[in-house]
């Protein structure tokens, strides 16, 4: 085994460099000022950019966690409302037709 390792070369080891100083609010800060000065133009592309962003935000549906969260519940509700009736139902077909059925086995 040892002869198959020697023809290998060996890995370099990989470079690892972490910032010391590093604020993340500002990183975030910075890009959203970066963003807000391109769209603030007059020209298409920033036209396009403003129109394309405002879409987004609008058609985005976790945008109104209110919205959301109505709905959800509504949703929920529905399905319970649904459920209920459908054993109420249940229950009354079998008081109906039970008998019968008894009858037509005996």
């Amino acid at each position: 085994m040892a002869l198959f390792r020697f023809l290998k070369p060996e890995k370099p080891v990989p470079f690892t460099y972490h910032p010391r100083f590093y604020d993340e609010k500002k990183e975030a800060f910075q890009e959203r000022l970066k963003k807000a000065q391109e769209l603030a133009g007059n020209d298409p592309e920033a036209l396009k950019g403003r129109i394309r962003r405002d879409l987004q935000r609008r058609s985005s549906y976790l945008a109104d966690r209110n919205y959301r969260t109505k709905r959800v519940m509504q949703s929920n509700m529905l399905l319970l409302v649904v459920i209920v009736a459908l054993i109420i139902l249940t229950f009354v077909a079998i008081e109906v037709y039970l008998p019968r059925i008894v009858q037509y086995l005996e």
